[in-house]
């Protein structure tokens, strides 16, 4: 190898050893900021020129080293699992804020729950039972209907409220997410344009894995890496993003909460797509949307019309304080529709037995109290609407408690899952430091090695065929 050569290598080492320390300068002004990927230069051996040929022989050691390609350190499969972990972990927080805002309508154990007033309504007409000539027993029970009437009706107006709430969040995730993958897009076609041309294209790389982040915990999307540096992305089964390519998804099927057992919601490509099964806070979205809320109100909606029918049918076949044929107390077939009939305390029904006549006039037609005693009864029997509802409480309260348990796992998995990734991609500063004290050595070194060939040559050059003069 002659001097010029080893100049050579001793200059690509230079270049090579600024190149990494200008990287690891980069890694250290982006150690705090979002979704930035730790880089490296890759510094390959330069082999020597082949000489061809029988007798051919080829004396050089090599060429030095070359440090053109900087890459992002990343784990493709820590970040596909993350982006899944992602879109689980939003999947199970969605559902379980669905839960807890269904238990907080309900407003159960307190003092103003459907619970309480079913008692107030029970105790209302026991205490009738024992003063049924009292009138402002009679209004008690008038009064306690009214109350239960608008606790139920208001649990049902919370639960409808809540489905437009969220059909509404949901909307503006879509758009949300929609804008996102026309950006992955448009990233994906600056990329591969970027990538042709024999340019890095990491910092672009980066902001396109936070939008693809972004769409992992609203859709459940993943990513997967394709040609020049493109990606596609994937939510249920279903490409959205393709290259340049992009598809757009709405929501589609039923508005309102009276029509999800014809109608649900569902996520469609549009226009005229297939259905999609996102992940994420769409997915939890959809699960409250289609089954939670709705089976909830078809709870609700039982337990009111356990009042209307168990009710109604004792107080029909009993008298109120004038002795005439008893009335029905409560209209309707559901809670989002239950209404008190009676205004009029004496309407009541309370006797079970028909009134004694005495002449043309009624002797102590209200004195009799049994029947108002059998409504009281009823909070005690297996298909009450108080067993309905103690049901359907301990069942929310059941399935909240492992929604949250569910998300706080989901949550944990993601933590462990991302440290892992952040563990191989997010920057240690410790480590770039350690980084920058080698490559400072190893240029100090290469240029030391430039300044012995230049001694060398100047003896060569300058001192040669002096001898003797």
């Amino acid at each position: 190898m002659s001097g010029f050569s080893t100049l050579n290598v001793a200059s690509r080492a230079l270049a090579a050893q600024q190149k990494a320390i200008e990287v690891t300068s980069q890694n250290v002004a982006n150690a705090n900021t979002v979704g930035y990927t730790r880089q490296r230069v890759e510094m390959q051996s330069l082999s020597s020129a082949s000489a061809y040929g029988l007798q051919a022989r080829e004396d050089s050691l090599g060429n030095g080293v070359s440090a053109d390609k900087v890459i992002r350190v990343r784990d493709a499969f820590l970040e596909r699992r993350t982006q899944q972990e992602s879109g689980r972990a939003a999947q199970a927080a969605t559902t379980a804020a669905a839960f807890d805002q269904l238990e907080t309508s309900f407003g159960e154990p307190g003092t103003t729950g459907i619970q309480s007033l079913l008692t107030a309504s029970s105790t209302a007409w026991s205490q009738l039972s024992t003063r049924p000539t009292d009138t402002t027993s009679r209004i008690a029970v008038l009064s306690s209907a009214k109350d239960l009437v608008n606790g139920l009706r208001t649990a049902s107006s919370a639960i409808s409220d809540q489905w437009t709430s969220t059909r509404t969040n949901a909307d503006d995730v879509i758009a949300e997410a929609n804008a996102t993958l026309t950006q992955i897009a448009d990233l994906n076609r600056v990329i591969q344009a970027t990538v042709s041309r024999g340019n890095p294209a990491n910092e672009l790389m980066d902001q396109r894995d936070v939008l693809v982040a972004s769409l992992s915990q609203s859709l459940g999307a993943t990513a997967t890496d394709t040609t020049d540096g493109m990606v596609d992305v994937v939510v249920g089964g279903n490409t959205l993003v393709s290259g340049s390519g992009v598809s757009r998804i709405a929501l589609t099927g039923g508005t309102s909460p009276d029509t999800m057992s014809t109608t649900p919601v569902r996520l469609s490509i549009v226009p005229g797509g297939s259905v999609l099964q996102p992940g994420g806070t769409v997915g939890g979205q959809l699960a409250a949307m289609n089954t939670v809320l709705p089976g909830y109100q078809a709870k609700l909606d039982g337990v009111a019309s356990a009042v209307i029918k168990g009710v109604n049918d004792l107080v029909t076949t009993g008298y109120d304080q004038d002795g005439i044929a008893g009335k029905k107390l409560y209209d309707g077939t559901n809670a989002r529709d239950i209404t008190v009939l009676l205004t009029d305390p004496a309407k009541v029904a309370a006797a079970a037995k028909m009134p004694v006549m005495d002449g043309l006039a009624v002797k102590d037609a209200s004195a009799d109290g049994d029947l108002a005693d059998k409504v009281a009864q009823l909070a005690k029997q297996a298909t009450s609407a108080d067993a309905t509802y103690r049901s359907m409480i301990t069942t929310l309260g059941i399935e909240s408690r492992s929604a949250i348990s569910l998300s706080t796992t989901a949550a944990s998995v993601l933590k462990q899952v991302d440290e892992s990734r952040l563990s191989v991609s997010g920057v240690s500063l410790d480590e770039e430091m350690t980084n920058l004290l080698v490559f400072k050595q190893s240029y100090a070194a290469a240029a030391r090695v430039v300044t012995a060939i230049d001694e060398m040559l100047d003896v060569l050059i300058n001192k040669t065929g002096l001898v003797g003069r």
